[in-house]
């Protein structure tokens, strides 16, 4: 069994330039847009909820994201038995993080606003690419720990680079490459896709790692809702005491 599927997997990386080499940077994004849902059913999602279980600093605590288009986005998620929220409301950013001795909600400073307006754009940055102002690059045949892979270099409207890793069977995702600002500086992060289902049409990853620094984050999704109606208050930033 295991010769079989190392097998499979030689074959796989043979073929893998060859399907490269006929390819164009559109042709791998139109491809990627059609095995996550379609770009019409993208478009029409307004807002989505997903929720799971968060696994961090060894430990498990749940978690809820809210994200509402263009750029609305809110997370409560337990650390080490303490509540932290993550959110702006497409113009300003705020968090409260009792880890960080934030108990009430403080703004977050300009200089890690561009990383908490990326965090918003749930979707992929390879969804829509054109329209969103982001660049793509095609670099043809990778891998990520052996396993073959189409590789594309993003560069979003902010100036922001990433790559991203796509299956060539499935084009969906199997890694991201970009960096994220966390305990006050900037890490290279790796993130890693897993446990693809479709909800309403939409292909989504249902768990997924994060490696930074020394950080290892684990998140389950557990039920997914597209387009609830969701407050715009929930990502403005409260008074204090509220």
């Amino acid at each position: 069994m295991i010769r079989t599927a190392s097998l499979r997997l030689l074959l796989l990386a043979l073929a893998v330039p060859a399907l490269v080499s006929a390819q164009t940077v559109d042709e791998v994004l139109d491809r990627h847009v059609a095995a996550k849902g379609g770009l019409d059913r993208w478009r029409a999602v307004r807002s989505l909820t997903v929720s799971g279980t968060l696994e961090a600093y060894s430990q498990e605590g749940p978690f809820v994201v809210e994200w509402k288009r263009p750029d609305q986005y809110r997370v409560d998620k337990t650390l080490l038995g303490r509540k932290v929220v993550e959110a702006t409301d497409g113009a300003a950013a705020w968090s409260i993080n009792p880890l960080t001795g934030a108990d009430e909600p403080k703004a977050v400073p300009e200089e890690v606003v561009k990383y908490a307006k990326r965090e918003a754009e749930y979707e992929s940055p390879l969804i829509d690419a054109k329209a969103k102002g982001n660049q793509v690059e095609f670099l043809g045949a990778g891998d990520v720990d052996g396993q073959p892979a189409l590789k594309l270099d993003v560069t979003r409207k902010d100036g922001s680079k990433e790559t991203w890793y796509l299956d060539p069977k499935t084009y969906l995702e199997i890694a991201r490459f970009d960096r994220k600002f966390d305990m006050g500086r900037e890490n290279e992060r790796w993130t890693y896709y897993s446990d693809f289902r479709t909800v309403d049409g939409l292909v989504l990853p249902h768990h997924f790692e994060e490696q930074f620094s020394i950080r290892f984050v684990a998140t389950s999704v557990e039920k997914v809702q597209v387009n609830p109606e969701i407050d715009p208050a929930r990502f403005k930033m409260p008074a204090k005491g509220e």
